[in-house]
């Protein structure tokens, strides 16, 4: 029993994570020192709701704001997923040093436990909530084990998230999870190691009472946070046909949904509509590439037998606002690839283009795969994900890393140049349907008002620092003014894509001079410090 100590507190952490280069981290403008973020960590919030009663439970989402390290809790619990693995060890450390007891959990710690278990006094791999009544009461004993395993739940038995405990006036979107597991078997996806390939699903009611709770702390935008919440077509259609008889209607506002889908949405064109007509208007969708023959070899079959293009404007057509994934490194691609890339995305009637480099985070496919053939360069944890060196971990197949590097910020430059952005954006003009609440008997659609104050500011930084920002925002008001019925669409392409442009630069991986270049310039003698440093690890002069 821990002694002098009742109730039992425990700090729920979730680390920043350890690479700020995407705007799903805390994007406040730069020297302002009020952090507002995309959204709030639902794993604590969902840990959270399992504390029993007698423990007094407080969170702390790093994103928002800084650890209390000098708090009187008994347990510390931190989650981690790949990109928050280094800075969760680090936390781990400075507060194991104070006698605290280190609880971890996640998909990373799951994934890889070794890399984790001097650092904690117990870990909990796999899903929490078959293991949380042992867990806390051995908390409350003081009989911490090693490890608890975890299996895999019915989300119908999982509580809704505690999202009481967080300060929401610093968040934009809400975060709702609907179903775990994926069915597919891309070999560079770490989920399905974790959640499974069979897709489990909270039901309707669930899921309708946590988003009326994040609507009643005043939610307009809300994530749904599956890995892909159109492959279980019967299910995602219950569930979404829920969402749209309570998505503006009893006088509430309309809310902006945005999930995560796989291209064969398109071809489930009464779900595609239903998703439009439920508010669901924000869709990811992994492409990753047009190169047939890598998406054989990562096994996206799904992406296979189909017309990319096609389907992507199929899906614009129905109102879905899409942004594409796409993934340079793959063995078929070699120095003509990222040319093909940028040729194949800007066909797409799309805003902005989240682009990676191929990346073999342990335990998949692929680091096995690479593993076996002494193709992996780091094992160290940071290079489990894209860190802040923009460099693979795998050796490429018909390229140096040097020069993978090279065309990936050729490609990403290029394609985040604003002339090239804005012909994008015309082309979703062009082709974007309405939002539903256009016609509709309620039309009411208000702003959060962090969204509102956050833009303002952001924008007078944008108009400061961003090069032809000027020009982008005029274009993109006369695209309003022409089609005044997809103002929400545009300006949300708009914003998202000034936020990217303004990180993208911030980070280097926006080159204001590469973009002139009409190929990706792979003899260059003296580049940035990330590619010195690639050359400098791979013995390359």
């Amino acid at each position: 029993m821990i002694k002098n100590q009742a109730p039992v507190k425990i700090l729920l952490i979730a680390p920043l994570v350890d690479t700020n280069v995407t705007r799903d981290n805390c994007f406040g403008t730069p020297g302002d020192n009020t952090k507002i973020v995309q959204t709030i960590s639902i794993s604590i919030a969902t840990v959270a709701a399992f504390v029993p009663d007698d423990f007094d439970v407080q969170v702390c989402d790093e994103a928002i704001h800084d650890i209390d390290f000098a708090c009187d809790a008994d347990i510390i619990g931190i989650t981690a997923n790949v990109v928050q693995a280094t800075r969760a060890i680090e936390i781990a450390k400075i507060f194991r040093a104070q006698g605290k007891k280190i609880v971890m959990g996640g998909l990373h710690v799951s994934l890889a436990p070794e890399y984790f278990c001097d650092y904690a006094d117990a870990i909990v791999v796999g899903e929490l909530e078959s293991v949380a009544d042992q867990l806390f009461s051995d908390m409350r004993s003081g009989n911490l084990q090693p490890r608890y395993y975890g299996s895999k739940t019915d989300l119908k038995n999982s509580p809704a998230p505690r999202w009481d405990l967080f300060p929401h006036d610093h968040v934009l979107i809400g975060s709702v999870q609907i179903s775990r597991g994926c069915p597919y078997d891309c070999s560079f996806c770490s989920v399905v190691q974790y959640l499974g390939h069979k897709q489990r699903h909270k039901d309707s009611p669930q899921v309708l009472s946590e988003i009326q709770t994040l609507y009643d702390y005043g939610y307009t935008n809300i994530y749904l946070s599956d890995d892909n919440l159109t492959a279980h077509k019967n299910r995602a259609y219950d569930i979404i046909s829920a969402i749209k008889e309570w998505n503006g209607a009893q006088g509430r506002d309309w809310i902006v949904f945005a999930a995560q889908a796989s291209i064969d949405l398109a071809e489930k064109k009464d779900l595609a509509t239903l998703c439009h007509q439920a508010g669901i208007l924000d869709v990811f969708v992994g492409f990753e590439t047009s190169n047939k023959k890598a998406l054989a070899e990562c096994d996206k079959k799904q992406n296979l037998e189909v017309n990319p293009v096609d389907h992507c404007y199929t899906l614009v057509k129905t109102g879905l606002r899409v942004e594409p994934g796409l993934i340079v490194g793959f063995d078929s691609d070699d120095h003509s690839t990222f040319q093909e890339q940028f040729d194949f995305f800007m066909q797409l009637p799309v805003g902005g283009i989240r682009t990676s480099l191929l990346i073999a985070p342990i335990t998949t496919r692929l680091y096995k795969e690479m593993k076996k053939n002494n193709r992996i360069v780091s094992e160290d944890l940071k290079d489990h994900a894209l860190s802040d060196t923009f460099s693979t971990n795998i050796l490429p197949a018909q390229m140096s890393r040097a020069d993978l590097y090279i065309g990936y910020l050729w490609l990403n430059s290029r394609l985040y140049h604003p002339d090239n952005f804005l012909s994008r954006l015309d082309l979703l003009a062009e082709n974007l349907a309405p939002p539903p609440w256009i016609g509709h008997e309620n039309t009411s659609r208000r702003m959060r008002p962090q969204t509102t104050v956050l833009a303002s500011t952001f924008m007078r930084d944008v108009m400061r620092k961003v090069p032809m920002a000027s020009k982008i925002i005029k274009h993109a008001s006369w695209l309003i003014k022409k089609n005044p019925e997809l103002k929400s669409g545009i300006n949300s392409m708009l914003q998202r894509y000034l936020i990217d442009l303004r990180i993208h630069t911030m980070k280097g991986l926006y080159h204001h001079d590469w973009v002139n270049y009409s190929t990706p310039p792979f003899g260059i003698k003296e580049g940035d410090e990330r590619l010195e440093m690639i050359r400098t690890a791979d013995g390359v002069g």
